[in-house]
């Protein structure tokens, strides 16, 4: 079997390019035969509002090199990501969000990423967050811990659809 291979790469999301451990990361998926991401021209991007690296690593694992992942440990920080057209996937990951910045995220995804497929991952499930996000036309929930093969499947379908 032919196994692929990606390269992470971690870069600020600053424009000077200088790594901070406030700042955003990004994690570029980058293709040996195309470090750039050129071939197929304006590449499609994800972002993932989370602390847990775990999370961050399983998402990064489960997309193709055509898109690049952006990485925010502050809701506030991916707002003005989730401005750009190219965001065609958000998942969020509340463990690290406090309950009262939750509504308010997901009402910045649907204001500003109108097209995006949303997954929400709750560190804790109960009725009133899966009602929540669903609410918000969240189209994954899930809690942890997370079914990682399951997680992988919704990916690929959320890429399929995202082109």
């Amino acid at each position: 079997m032919l196994r692929r291979h990606h390269q992470l790469k971690l870069e600020s999301a600053s424009s000077q390019g200088k790594v901070s451990r406030k700042s955003a990361h990004r994690v570029a998926l980058a293709s040996p035969a195309d470090p750039a991401g050129t071939a197929t021209g304006r590449r499609r991007a994800l972002a993932v509002i989370s602390r847990d690296e775990s999370v961050v690593k399983t998402i990064a694992e489960g997309m193709s090199d055509s898109w690049v992942i952006e990485k925010f440990t502050d809701p506030h920080e991916a707002h003005a990501f989730l401005l750009k057209p190219d965001v065609r996937i958000v998942v969020i990951d509340d463990e690290a969000i406090e309950e009262s910045m939750r509504v308010w995220l997901l009402d910045q995804v649907r204001k500003h990423a109108l097209h995006a497929l949303v997954a929400y991952i709750a560190a804790i499930h109960s009725p009133e967050t899966e009602r929540r996000a669903r609410a918000y036309s969240v189209q994954y929930y899930t809690s942890k811990p997370m079914d990682r093969e399951r997680t992988l499947r919704v990916l690929h379908s959320f890429e399929r659809a995202a082109h």
